[in-house]
């Protein structure tokens, strides 16, 4: 079974209902949906961890199956389109940088932690530094 971090747990009750209200309602206006309908796709999505959904500047990921020599963690920088698709640039706890598609980030990496607040203020600040 895929490894997840429930929103509630990495966030708080609170802060995870707000999030969760928050796509409700662009759900609401942006596409229509009946306000009962959205609140049941706006916590299925959280609930189950959609990264196209649940991703966001600031947030520390954590590699499931770790790698000897490699960098277990990473810092989601921002967003981009790419060709292929939507993609992450992040930065690693050892200063590389690479940009993942968002289904690499999801099947490589389980979300760790969130920044401390919504307007996705790194976790760390330079590279080599802990994310914990």
């Amino acid at each position: 079974m895929r490894k997840r971090t429930r929103i509630d747990v990495a966030l708080g009750q609170a802060r995870a209902a707000a999030l969760v209200e928050r796509y409700r309602d662009r759900l609401v206006e942006q596409d229509l949906i009946p306000p009962d309908r959205a609140l049941r796709l706006a916590c299925q999505a959280y609930c189950e961890g959609y990264v196209y959904v649940t991703a966001a500047p600031g947030q520390v990921w954590e590699r499931i199956e770790k790698e000897d020599g490699g960098s277990d963690h990473l810092l989601i920088l921002s967003f981009d389109q790419s060709w292929l698709g939507r993609t992450a640039l992040c930065e690693f706890t050892d200063g590389e940088h690479e940009e993942l598609l968002l289904d690499e980030l999801d099947e490589q990496y389980a979300l760790h932690s969130w920044p401390a607040d919504e307007g996705g203020e790194a976790s760390w600040t330079g590279p080599g530094q802990r994310p914990y």
